[in-house]
């Protein structure tokens, strides 16, 4: 035995008697209820029923305190070394370990069938279910603007704008799931991106996870998995890498809304929430609302700041003539990451010119 304390097995005993069991486990429970207390009511003619009753019950309490505290932990300790394999990824099956997690669930990958139409209902199921008993639901998915997904087209032999497209319909899933939960579970569910291949995937529930490699020419849900327990050597390895992942990793709300606001040097300010694209290094902002206001100022005296931007400071806001050919580009690329139309866009360009209120 360790020399750790017994709280975090007494915390594990409570955690397992709130988790919500099935049906049929809780007609078993009741039945084999009825059948003790049967069995005490018969007994209660004996000579020294107390006795006995006292008796019985402190040796049988003494056998539930050794099995918690002491057999209990050698087996973890057995199991959290065995390593089960899965000849692929069972969306369905890891659908259904979320609904009964408690603590954690984390996803890392590319992009994953996981956020398709075929089990992202199933899944989001499970995620409403664990966010209601407090587990934190992290996701890192690849960054679909970054180099790394270009690495990824070129190791599955398809075109980066394949991996682009599959990762940005995931993050419009996502979105749109978020945007439906209430104010509690939406703070337990966080997305992220990286700008960096993971090199491996991990689907992790509780003290459980799925691990794979990224590999060449074959999509990573479709090779083997390794089930493994969190504090096995695999499972902390690649625990560390999501972390360090995480930690570089930004929001999803920055690839889908860019916070703008626009300084009027005669008539104060104004905060827009705007979709966005980059062509060609030039970030170009769609919002109908902006552009209504815009219509109503002089273009010379605004200036544009995001807190979210790379480049600080003030930018010029130019709109983008609604016949060139940069405008029909724009649609293409707008209607691509949001899967929606556009009628007019507006290029924020850094600029040196300070406009102040």
């Amino acid at each position: 035995m360790s020399g750790r304390s017994p709280m975090p097995r007494l915390r594990w005993l409570m955690r397992t008697l709130r988790t919500p069991r099935r049906p049929q486990s809780l007609t078993v429970l009741a039945l084999l209820t009825a059948v003790a207390g049967l069995l005490l009511w018969r007994a209660s003619t004996m000579d020294n029923y107390g006795q006995n009753l006292a008796l019985n019950l402190g040796t049988d309490i003494v056998g539930v305190v050794v099995t918690v505290f002491v057999i209990g932990p050698l087996i973890s300790r057995a199991q959290e070394g065995r390593v089960r394999e899965h000849t692929r990824l069972d969306y369905e099956w890891f659908a259904a370990q979320v609904y009964g997690s408690t603590s954690n669930v984390k996803v890392l990958d590319t992009f994953s069938n996981l956020f398709g139409p075929q089990f992202s209902e199933r899944l989001f199921r499970g995620v409403r279910s664990a966010t209601a008993s407090g587990t934190r639901v992290q996701i890192l998915l690849l960054d679909p603007d970054s180099l790394a997904v270009i690495l990824r087209g070129r190791e599955l032999g398809e075109q980066s704008a394949d991996i682009r497209r599959d990762i940005m319909r995931n993050l419009r899933t996502l979105d749109e799931f978020a945007r439906r939960l209430d104010a509690t579970s939406r703070q337990l569910l966080e997305v992220r991106l990286c700008a960096t291949s993971p090199g491996v995937t991990l689907y992790r529930w509780d003290e459980r996870c799925l691990v794979s490699f990224l590999t060449v020419g074959r999509l990573s849900g479709e090779g083997v998995q390794l089930e493994v327990a969190v504090r096995s050597p695999l499972g902390t390895f690649v625990e560390q890498r999501f972390d360090e992942l995480w930690q570089q990793g930004k929001p999803m709300e920055r690839f889908t809304h860019l916070p703008v606001t626009l300084v009027d040097a005669t008539d104060g300010r104004r905060e827009f929430t705007c979709r966005f694209v980059f062509l060609e290094d030039r970030l170009y902002v769609a919002a109908p609302d902006l552009v209504t206001y815009l219509a109503r100022r002089r273009l010379d005296q605004l200036s544009a700041y995001s807190a979210a931007l790379d480049a600080t400071g003030a930018h010029e806001v130019i709109v983008v003539d609604d016949e060139s050919e940069l405008h029909r580009r724009l649609i293409h690329h707008f209607g691509e990451k949001y899967d929606a139309h556009a009628a007019a866009f507006v290029e924020l360009r850094p600029s040196t010119v300070l406009v102040t209120e």
